[in-house]
Order: C-alpha cells, then sequence, then structure tokens
C-alpha cells in the first residue's frame, strides 16, 4: 500500500471516529438523563403493605434510677383506589426523687433510695381510611384517642374527616397535606367547667427529603382549631432524620414539639408563706405549661411491597 493511500485511509479512519463520538456520547448520557427525568417525576404510590415499628430504652441505675420506653407502629394497605392504616404508640418515663434519707441510729444506719416515680407518659391509637379521586387528590377519614395525663388529659377522642393532596411525590421527595373537618371530645384529670367536645378544623402535612443515599429527612405537622373557641389551638409537629442501615432496619432520631394554645388545669397543694407552716388541704388550680416537647432516639424497623423495574 503506497503512502498515499494509507494516509487517505488514516483520514477516512479519524473522520468516522469524529462522527461517532458524538453519537456514542449521546448514547451514553441518554441514560443518566433518563434517570434523572425518573427522580423528578410524579410516582403514584404503589399498592401493597407497608409497615414501621419504632422502639428506644434507656436505663440507669445505681445512685440513681431512671428509665424510659418508647414505642410505635403503623401498617397500612393500598389497593388501587383505597388504603387503610392503623397507628398505635406510647412513651412512659420514671425516675427516682431527688430526696434520700437514712433509716437506724447514727453509728448504725442505712441510705434508702426511694423508688422510681413515673415522671412522663402518653399513649394514642388512630385509624385512617382514603380514597383515591385522582393520582394527587384523596378523600379521607380518620379516628383517633389519644391519653397524656402529665398534661391534663385524661382521654381525647377525635373523628375527622377531608380532602388531601398530593403535591410532590418522587424517588427523592415527598410532600402531602391534608384539610377538613373535626369532632372532638375530651375529658381532663381536673375539671375547669369547660366544655369538651366541639367541632374544629384541621390542616396538616407530610414531607420527606432524602438528602442521601441512606438518609432521609421528615417532617409532618397537626394544626388543630376549635371553632367554638377559636383560642384553643393545638399543634403537633416532628422533625426526624432517618438512617438506614439496611433495607428493613434503620435509626432515627426525632424531635416532638406540642403545643396547646389553652392547656388543661393542674391542682397543686398551697403552703402558707413563711418558714413553720403547716399544710392545711387547700389547693389551687393553675394551667400546665403551652409546650411539651420530646427527643429520641429509635430503632426502626420497617416493611414495604419492592419496588417494580
Amino acid at each position: 500500500m503506497s503512502h498515499t493511500s494509507r494516509a487517505a485511509l488514516a483520514a477516512t479512519a479519524l473522520a468516522a471516529l469524529l462522527a461517532a463520538s458524538p453519537a456514542r456520547a449521546q448514547q451514553v448520557a441518554t441514560p443518566t438523563e433518563t434517570k434523572a427525568v425518573d427522580e423528578k417525576a410524579f410516582k403514584v404510590d404503589e399498592a401493597g403493605t407497608y409497615a414501621n415499628a419504632d422502639l428506644s430504652y434507656v436505663l440507669t441505675s445505681g445512685n440513681s434510677t431512671a428509665n424510659s420506653l418508647g414505642f410505635k407502629g403503623d401498617v397500612t394497605h393500598r389497593w388501587a383506589k383505597h388504603s387503610i392504616g392503623f397507628a398505635a404508640g406510647g412513651l412512659r418515663a420514671s425516675s427516682s426523687p431527688d430526696l434520700r434519707y437514712a433509716v437506724g441510729t447514727p453509728g448504725d444506719f442505712e441510705i434508702v433510695i426511694p423508688e422510681a416515680e413515673t415522671t412522663a407518659e402518653y399513649y394514642y391509637g388512630r385509624g385512617r381510611y382514603d380514597y383515591k379521586l385522582s393520582d394527587r387528590l384523596y378523600l379521607t377519614a380518620g379516628a383517633g384517642w389519644e391519653q397524656n395525663r402529665f398534661s391534663g388529659l385524661d382521654d381525647r377522642w377525635l373523628v375527622d374527616t377531608g380532602l388531601g393532596y398530593i403535591f410532590v411525590n418522587n424517588d427523592r421527595t415527598s410532600f402531602r397535606g391534608a384539610a377538613g373537618i373535626t369532632y372532638t371530645d375530651e375529658q381532663y384529670t381536673v375539671e375547669d367547667g369547660r366544655d369538651g367536645s366541639f367541632l374544629g378544623a384541621r390542616l396538616g402535612w407530610d414531607f420527606q427529603q432524602k438528602l442521601f443515599s441512606n438518609t432521609t429527612f421528615t417532617h409532618t405537622l397537626l394544626a388543630d382549631e376549635n371553632l367554638e373557641d377559636t383560642d384553643d389551638l393545638r399543634l403537633d409537629a416532628n422533625f426526624g432524620l432517618h438512617v438506614a442501615m439496611s433495607s428493613k432496619l434503620g435509626l432515627k432520631v426525632n424531635w416532638r414539639l406540642l403545643w396547646d394554645n389553652q392547656p388543661a388545669l393542674a391542682e397543686y397543694p398551697l403552703l402558707p408563706p413563711g418558714p413553720g407552716g403547716s399544710y392545711n388541704g387547700e389547693t389551687v388550680l393553675a394551667p400546665y405549661k403551652e409546650l411539651d416537647q420530646g427527643f429520641s432516639v429509635s430503632l426502626v424497623f420497617s416493611f414495604a411491597p419492592p419496588k417494580k423495574g
């Protein structure tokens, strides 16, 4: 082959290579671009059973005794148009009082540390039914019960119904909200003359944002307004960070805020001013604090149907 033929062949090969390079680059880039679009595309909730269970426990002993047990769980089954779910949970904490004393004589005595007393206790249970009107819009109805005696609430029963809307639902972000009307029936540990049964309005949302491949930020909010007394407003907000250790096991930290603009009343013993006074059995009523908050670290066990595709 002559030098001229070799040069022509090389030029032809180089031109073919340059012509193929953009096409090849486009072929390589296409899957990446498709994946990015899929991550942001709206996705309909898949049918199946979804379940979560959180468990936390803290125990200290020795010079003082304290323990705390927290648990919550939920299970939801989704069909093409319908979904039904149940959730329950609670928290119980106790600690030994600061007061310690000795029993015996100066030369022979025993230190007594009082047994732990309950310092916090909260339980709840609820159910919910949703019906899809479209891929985004749905009807919702629910009923629930809760008890928080350390905030003056002996029982609270609540039923609600309303409309929900899914604003965003993809591989990285989920945001949905709902608004509706409620009927509440409350009983307090100390009766204060207030009517515990009333119609109300509710606004709430649920937000999830995937920060990393195994880390998700979560936030929920429920706002309940008494329509018969608009000063009676309650907020329940949760902020959480979930780190998945496997497909079914994770670790979650959560900060919960409970705010009540009209807290229940507590009964306190009234002691006379000054030293040497004796308690005569008289009591006074005063409201609990408006804000309760709690921080928890828990193990999370999750179950969900396998993703399609």
